[in-house]
């Protein structure tokens, strides 16, 4: 089968051959006898057809048999007759070499393969021609020296770049591949050829064991720059590269410069920021931002930049674990000053909300944060939504608080007033979870399972974890419904309520003493039905915490043993996650996320899974 596939192959790479469908029955026996490996019976039948009709169908089959047998002076004899009728033909002068480098004579085979570069076609299909000859033949350098010729004699030096590329990744020519994307960019003028550069840097950066071709391309890129400063699209692929590396420390020095021949808009730069961001490199991202705030007011992206400033900061807050009360001091100083300026209304409803957030639940200031809310829910008539949310911010600092029945009152009424609205559902399980916190884990469960069905997927698929949480761990009570967050005394359901005081722990930001408390279903169930949610939900906490080895440790261990449990999936895609964003290892993540892919087709996360896998590989999307 590997034979007749290479038979194929070489068959099409040397353009076909005519009147396939006119075999003589001969001929028919003479293809049996080849495919048989019976060379000598075939060579027998197709000398016959080849002396009578010379064609390139009958040529090829005669040839093959003939190099079998290693009959070289017959292939001598055969080849030059070819070149005799048919001169325009290069690739018998190819094969003709090929039999001289078969036979040891290689003195005479470089110089067939010399002459037919030295003379070839001067077209761009006279180039190919000879050069699929030579790769027919497995002799590729000698298809790049053809190309090369080819781009000296038709005097475009940008020709058969993807030709050559594919040549040099096939024999691990680094520098060669990037040199081709220089190439392509050295007269600094057309967009299209950067895309082009991109793309062979991308395909050059998959599966870079060490990251070798990353440090390769980045000293040639920037030994480059230093050359030809006034080229710009190298400034352009070594951000491009810098980027695609997740590297925007080194990222940012290039946004800079690129802004300001740019004019200073601040346009790369804020995008920077906003992609540093996203990838929680949120150090990057406020450098950035306070680079283009620092050109004043009258910047076109002075607002935006402000604003994403605060988010940025509130994002690195509520990430880390324990919280430094000065940075959070500071940063409320911030968010005041910003909304005292700007007002609280419609358009600042996103940061009101973090502002109040960060006051109840890291500044200590519960009271002040309800006062603010409802100061805007008050206000908020226009829009049923905007006080709904409102709302559901209350209450979760109510619940906070340990304002249980206040809470469960404000998530009740938003449920009620949008019932069919995604908010209304999150009120729903808001009031669940509160629920499951207290211990009434029954009537916790019927809400959940009426979730299940709900219009958001996140939602429901949230729901139904918790519904099943339950249903796996519950025990018959004789009483249930105490309003009491947990319950010391109580025996039955002690994995349970031990798990979920733990998660309202977390709730309130306390990390330590949840995983004390997850520590103790542990104790209480070693081997229990919990396990694997206890080692999911330690795993957050060491992210947050920054034991990101620790929490590579848990997440293998759901993968490993748990994997085909509702959390196989969460733990697949918060170890790609971990490996993305924390640990730098883009193999790694790109590994799990095509692992994701493949293993948990039906996931909720497949979507995000696809186009982080996408981005990592480089792909614009």
């Amino acid at each position: 089968m590997k034979k007749l596939l290479f038979i194929c192959l070489l068959f099409f790479s040397l353009g076909g051959f005519p009147a396939m469908a006119q075999q003589t029955t001969d001929e028919k026996l003479g293809i049996q006898y080849y495919q048989n490996g019976e060379f000598d019976k075939a060579v027998e039948i197709f000398s016959k057809s080849f002396y009578r009709k010379p064609n390139s169908y009958i040529y090829y089959y005669y040839y093959m048999s003939l190099l079998n047998l290693e009959d070289y002076k017959e292939l001598e004899k055969m080849c030059k007759r070819m070149i005799k009728e048919q001169p325009n033909v290069q690739r018998f002068k190819i094969d003709l070499g090929y039999v001289y480098d078969r036979s040891g004579d290689t003195q005479k085979a470089l110089k067939e393969y010399e002459a037919a570069i030295r003379n070839v076609k001067t077209t761009e299909a006279g180039v190919k021609e000879l050069y699929n000859a030579f790769l027919s033949k497995a002799l590729q350098d000698y298809a790049a020296q053809t190309l090369l010729r080819g781009r000296v004699l038709l005097k475009n030096n940008k020709l058969f770049t993807t030709e050559l590329t594919n040549i040099y990744t096939r024999f691990n020519q680094t520098d060669k591949v990037i040199g081709e994307a220089l190439n392509l960019v050295s007269d600094n003028n057309e967009i299209a050829y950067l895309t082009q550069a991109e793309s062979i840097l991308q395909n050059l950066l998959l599966d870079d064991e060490n990251d070798q071709n990353y440090l390769t391309l980045v000293s040639t890129l920037q030994r480059t720059i230093q050359k030809e400063p006034a080229n710009d699209s190298y400034m352009a692929l070594l951000f491009w590269a810098y980027k695609l590396h997740k590297d925007y420390p080194a990222a940012f020095i290039i946004a800079k410069s690129i802004d300001r021949k740019a004019g200073g808009t601040g346009e790369v730069v804020f995008g920077l920021a906003l992609e540093a961001g996203n990838n929680r490199d949120f150090t990057t991202a406020i450098e950035a931002l306070d680079f283009v705030i620092a050109k004043g007011s009258s910047n076109d992206y002075y607002s935006s930049a402000r604003y994403q400033l605060l988010d940025i900061k509130y994002q690195q807050l509520t990430s880390t674990s324990p919280v430094k009360i000065a940075d959070a001091l500071l940063l409320e100083k911030e968010f005041k000053k910003l909304l005292d300026e700007d007002g609280l209304h419609s358009g600042t409803t996103e940061w009101i909300r973090k502002y109040a957030h960060l006051l109840a639940f890291y500044v200590g200031k519960p009271d002040e944060a309800v006062e603010i809310l409802n100061s805007v829910i008050a206000t908020a008539n226009r829009d049923p939504k905007e006080k709904a949310t409102y709302k559901l911010d209350l209450a979760d600092i109510l619940l906070y608080s340990g304002s249980v029945w206040d809470a469960t009152l404000l998530y009740s009424q938003v449920d009620k007033d949008l019932k069919n609205d995604e908010i209304g559902e999150m009120a729903k399980f808001k009031n669940a979870k509160l629920s499951f916190y207290i211990g009434e884990f029954k009537w916790a469960k019927s809400q959940l399972d009426v979730l299940r069905a709900a219009t958001t997927k996140l939602i429901a698929n949230d729901a139904m974890y918790f519904s099943l949480l339950i249903s796996d761990n519950e025990e018959e009570e004789d009483e249930e419904g105490q309003a009491l967050f947990f319950d010391e005394n109580a025996e039955s359901n002690k994995p349970l309520r031990y798990f979920a005081k733990a998660d309202f722990l977390r709730f309130q930001n306390r990390d330590d003493a949840a995983l004390t408390m997850f520590d103790s279903v542990l104790i209480i169930q070693p081997f229990g039905t919990l396990t694997d949610d206890v080692y999911y939900q330690k795993a957050e906490i060491a992210i947050r915490q920054g034991k990101y080895l620790e929490a590579e440790q848990y997440l293998k261990k759901i993968i490993e043993t748990y994997s085909d449990d509702i959390l196989g999936d969460d733990a697949m895609f918060l170890l790609a996650e971990l490996y993305e964003y924390y640990l730098k290892d883009i193999p790694g993540a790109s590994s799990y996320y095509q692992k994701l892919l493949k293993d948990y087709p039906g996931s909720l996360y497949v979507i995000e899974a696809r186009k982080r896998f996408r981005a990592l590989r480089g792909d614009n999307i």
